[in-house]
């Protein structure tokens, strides 16, 4: 027999402070507050960026390391190459209809 108790309460750990670690987790938490489920956010070390003034607008999309960008690690250390793709995601979010994160408001 199948347990069909109902979500009540969800917790999301943010544990990057980089966009693709911060937006995520806002994403989910907003989506169960809409379905009337409880969300905690916890936040680790490296993503309480997402909720401290003095980095708030300084989040940016991490190059280096990042699967889904289908970058070169090589091209991703550049200089300026986070700025660049971050302002690229910033616009494509515009484009959806999407929300935009403070670094957006630039």
């Amino acid at each position: 027999m199948a347990d069909t108790a109902a979500i009540e309460k969800v917790s999301i750990i943010v544990s990057k402070g980089f966009l693709e670690g911060v937006y995520p987790a806002l994403i989910m938490a907003n989506g169960a507050r809409a379905e009337g489920i409880e969300a905690d956010l916890f936040f680790t070390f490296f993503g309480l960026d997402a909720i401290t003034k003095k980095r708030w607008n300084h989040i940016k999309l991490a190059t280096v390391g990042n699967p889904g960008l289908h970058l070169p690690t090589l091209l991703g250390g550049l200089p300026g190459a986070s700025d660049l793709i971050t302002r690229y995601m910033e616009r494509r979010m515009r484009k959806l209809d999407t929300l935009p994160f403070p670094s957006s408001s630039r």
